[in-house]
C-alpha cells in the first residue's frame, strides 16, 4: 500500500492536481543573457553573461488556467522569486516546475536579477518584492546607494528579463505573458533577456580646449584642471519597478517622507591645456539612478565645477567654472558622458550626448 502510494505520489496523471493546476511531464526550462547593446559602464555593473551567471536571478510566475494574464487578477504563487542559478553549462532552479497538462492553459513568468532571496535591508539596491499571495504584477523596490561610488561595496546594479522579438529586422521586448506548454519540451525554453533598469550618468567626461585658447595661452603659459567635481541634484532615492514592462522599465513613485537626495562626486586629476587639447577621465566611475520623475518635483539635474589654475611661469592665479544640465528621464539602460569645453574666458560649456548613438561634439564660437 506505501509502495502503491509513492508511486502515485511521484507521476503526473490527470488525478494529480497541484496548486489548482494538472502538470505535466514537460518541465519548465529557463535561460537568460544579458542584452549587450544597452550597457551602462558603471561601478557594479552586470554587463557580461558571465555576471548575469554569477549574481543569479529571480523568477515569478502567474498561472491563470483558461484565462489570459490581462483578463484576470493572479498572484504569482506558481513560481515565486525562484532561485534560478547557472551550474554546469545551463540555468537550473530546484524543485523543478512543469507545465499544465492541458495545453490551453496559461502561465506568464517575469524575472529581475540580481537574486535576492529576502529583502531586509532598506540601505540599498532591492529592498522589497511583492509577497507571495499579492494579487497583480509582480514588483521589487530599489534605493540608490548612500556611496555609490565605494571601491568595496558598489552600487547594485538592477535589471528586468523581458522576451525578446526580432521581425522585419526590428527588435522589440515584451513580457513572457500567457505561455502554454511547448510541443518541443527540449526548445521550448523561456528565454530572459535582461536589460538595465537603471540610467547612467558620467561614465565618461571628456574636457577640450578650444582652438582660440590654445592659441591664446600658446607660448605665453597653461592652464591646469586640478578637480572635476559633479553634484547630481534632485535624484529619486527609491522606486518601485513593475516586472511586467512592455519595452521600457516600468517605474512607479513610492510615495514616503523621503523623497530627494544628492550625490556628490570628486575626482582629482593633472590636465594641463595646451600640452593636450582633449582629456578623457573619469571611465567607469558614472553614477547609477533610477529615471524615474517624482510628482511635483524638477527634473533631477547635475551640476559639473572644475577648478583651474593660469600660470605664465612668474604669476599664477586660481579659479572656478560651473555649469548644469538636466538629467534625462525614462531612459534606462543608457550611458551619457558629459563633454566640457574651455573658451577663452574660461566659461564652461557643456553637452551631454548617449555615446555610441553617432552623436559629435559641436563647435562654439569663441566667447570674448
Amino acid at each position: 500500500m506505501t509502495a502503491a502510494t509513492l508511486v502515485a505520489a511521484c507521476s503526473n496523471d490527470a488525478d494529480e492536481v497541484v496548486n489548482g493546476y494538472v502538470p505535466s511531464n514537460n518541465a519548465i526550462a529557463i535561460d537568460a543573457s544579458t542584452d549587450d547593446g544597452l550597457t551602462t559602464r558603471a561601478s557594479g555593473e552586470i554587463n557580461t553573461d558571465d555576471n548575469l551567471r554569477a549574481v543569479s536571478i529571480g523568477v515569478f510566475g502567474s498561472y491563470t488556467g483558461a484565462l489570459k494574464y490581462e483578463n484576470t487578477t493572479v498572484s504569482p504563487d506558481f513560481m515565486y522569486n525562484e532561485k534560478v542559478t547557472y551550474e554546469s553549462g545551463k540555468w537550473t532552479y530546484r524543485p523543478v516546475k512543469y507545465w499544465p497538462n492541458d495545453s490551453r492553459e496559461y502561465v506568464s513568468f517575469f524575472a529581475y536579477a540580481p537574486y535576492v532571496e529576502n529583502p531586509q535591508s532598506n540601505t540599498e539596491g532591492i529592498i522589497d518584492m511583492s509577497k507571495l499571495y499579492d494579487l497583480g504584477d509582480p514588483w521589487v523596490n530599489y534605493r540608490i546607494a548612500a556611496d555609490p561610488w565605494s571601491t568595496t561595496s558598489p552600487q547594485v546594479d538592477l535589471l528586468y528579463g523581458q522576451q525578446e522579438l526580432t521581425e522585419g529586422g526590428n527588435t522589440t521586448y515584451k513580457p513572457w505573458l500567457d505561455q502554454q506548454k511547448p510541443t518541443d519540451p527540449v526548445n521550448g525554453k523561456m528565454k530572459f533577456t535582461f536589460r538595465h533598469a537603471l540610467a547612467c550618468i558620467g561614465d565618461k567626461i571628456t574636457i577640450k580646449c578650444t582652438d582660440a585658447l590654445a592659441d591664446l595661452i600658446a607660448g605665453y603659459g597653461t592652464i591646469t584642471i586640478s578637480q572635476v567635481k559633479i553634484d547630481y541634484k534632485d535624484l529619486t532615492t527609491k522606486g518601485r519597478l513593475i516586472l511586467k514592462s512592455e519595452d521600457e522599465a516600468n517605474w512607479k513613485e513610492i510615495i514616503s517622507g523621503e523623497i530627494t537626495t544628492t550625490r556628490t562626486y570628486t575626482k582629482d586629476v593633472d590636465i594641463t591645456f595646451p600640452t593636450v587639447t582633449t582629456a578623457t577621465i573619469s571611465e567607469g566611475d558614472g553614477l547609477f539612478y533610477i529615471p524615474l520623475r517624482v510628482a511635483g518635483m524638477d527634473r533631477a539635474s547635475a551640476e559639473v565645477t572644475i577648478t583651474y589654475t593660469v600660470n605664465n611661469g612668474v604669476s599664477s592665479y586660481s579659479g572656478t567654472s560651473s555649469t548644469s544640465f538636466e538629467l534625462d528621464m525614462n531612459q534606462e539602460g543608457k550611458k551619457q558622458g558629459i563633454a566640457l569645453q574651455l573658451t577663452e574666458t574660461l566659461d564652461l560649456q557643456h553637452l551631454v550626448y548617449i555615446i555610441g548613438d553617432g552623436a559629435t561634439e559641436p563647435s562654439y564660437s569663441p566667447k570674448r
